[in-house]
């Protein structure tokens, strides 16, 4: 027999986790437009935001321009969640200094006449977009700002968008963004956590036995895995699943297995070292209602009849498997094999991100170009054909 006596934990690395400002991986995101919040959040009342290890406050003004401040008041400190929006800024409640969506300020009230303290005072505050719902703020250096990609899987005739802000179906919300947005680049963990181990926890069969092929590949704007597997009745499918840089966008596909192109957009928004939150952006016809939720949806654990702890242990989802592995997963714990493959190449793609940061260059999938960026290219999504068929090359 064997003891664990003596056993050390080693430090956790800190360069993939770590997301606050100045950080490797903190720097990286802030190179890239991240969803903050809905725009239906933003009414006559400010909201709170946290994102990155920031804390922010999000407005609309009075005009409808959208607006996200450091959540201190330059004055006293006090909160400008307490703060009233106006026509022209947000208004501190304690005394009075009025904030237009770039930081500027506009008026403090209680200073005497002719006083130009407000002149040379500038708040913090971050470059805000909407987009189909959603509110995305930059946080990097203004210079390097890069242009607001609309994924071709938003782009189509007529329709609508449906967006969503919380926590993410079937997964984790109390740990590090890394550990939850890896996760999906690790293919072989659906066939035996979401149906052998815990039962089937999505309605396509792919995922009921080890694939006939799986490989992972490098894109331009990220890296994906194409799944093939062999059907029942003589049928074929291809799965593809998606990642968009910095790695925390995903496009996946979960439905019912039919030819169709993935139309969501989701991310993963890092609050901090040790929470997340989720975010998408969904096109759908217009005589499609969007409360009807998916397959994947009415399997997870916000869905279940059983919500007990002991459930949880016999039926594991996302959030069980990637909460459990710690706040912050430790890499210098683990012991890679084949199956690893994806999420390796996943690390290997931020490192090299992180590099061309600190180098002062662009990462992988900045684009500067408007006419690119209104319809950057996806390919995820699922094909299915029969023995003898020709099958849909591009989707």
């Amino acid at each position: 027999m064997r003891s664990a006596y003596g056993f050390k934990i080693p430090e956790i690395d800190p360069e993939l986790t770590r997301v606050g400002p100045g950080t490797p991986c903190g720097e990286l995101m802030r190179r890239y437009w991240q969803p903050v919040c809905l725009s239906r959040d933003l009414g006559d009342l400010p909201k709170r935001i946290r994102i990155l290890g920031e804390d922010l406050v999000a407005f609309r003004d009075g005009e409808g321009r959208p607006g996200l401040l450091f959540f201190r008041c330059s004055h006293r400190g006090t909160s400008l969640e307490y703060g009233r929006v106006e026509r022209d800024g947000l208004r501190c409640c304690y005394h009075g200094w009025l904030y237009d969506v770039e930081g500027r300020i506009l008026d403090m009230p209680l200073e005497p006449p002719g006083s130009t303290v407000k002149d040379h005072l500038w708040h913090p505050a971050y470059p805000v977009q909407e987009f189909g719902g959603l509110v995305f703020a930059y946080m990097g250096p203004l210079e390097k700002m890069p242009e607001l990609p609309k994924y071709d899987a938003w782009v189509h005739e007529g329709g609508k968008f449906y967006a969503r802000f919380g926590p993410r179906i079937g997964g984790s919300v109390d740990c590090n963004w890394l550990q939850t947005e890896e996760n999906l680049m690790d293919a072989l963990h659906t066939v035996w956590l979401h149906t052998l181990h815990s039962g089937s926890q999505f309605p396509t069969q792919v995922f009921t036995s080890l694939p006939e092929e799986l490989r992972y590949e490098e894109t331009e704007m990220g890296m994906r895995f194409v799944m093939v597997q062999k059907l029942d009745g003589g049928r074929w499918a291809e799965l593809i699943w998606e990642m968009v840089m910095p790695l925390n966008a995903h496009l996946v596909y979960t439905d019912e297995l039919k030819t169709r192109k993935v139309t969501q957009v989701s991310f993963c928004v890092p609050v901090d070292d040790t929470h997340v939150r989720s975010a998408n952006i969904r096109w759908m016809p217009e005589d499609v209602d969007e409360t009807v939720l998916s397959g994947r949806a009415k399997l997870a654990p916000g869905r279940r009849s059983d919500t007990s702890y002991e459930y949880s242990q016999r039926h594991p989802d996302d959030k069980e498997a990637q909460e459990g592995q710690g706040e912050i997963a430790n890499h210098r714990l683990e012991h890679h094999v084949t199956s690893d493959e994806g999420v390796l190449m996943f690390r290997r793609i931020l490192r090299t991100a992180i590099e061309a940061v600190k180098r002062g260059e662009d990462p992988k999938g900045i684009i500067r170009d408007p006419e690119k960026a209104a319809c950057v290219p996806t390919t995820a999504g699922a094909v299915v054909w029969k023995e003898g068929e020709k099958r849909v090359q591009n989707l």
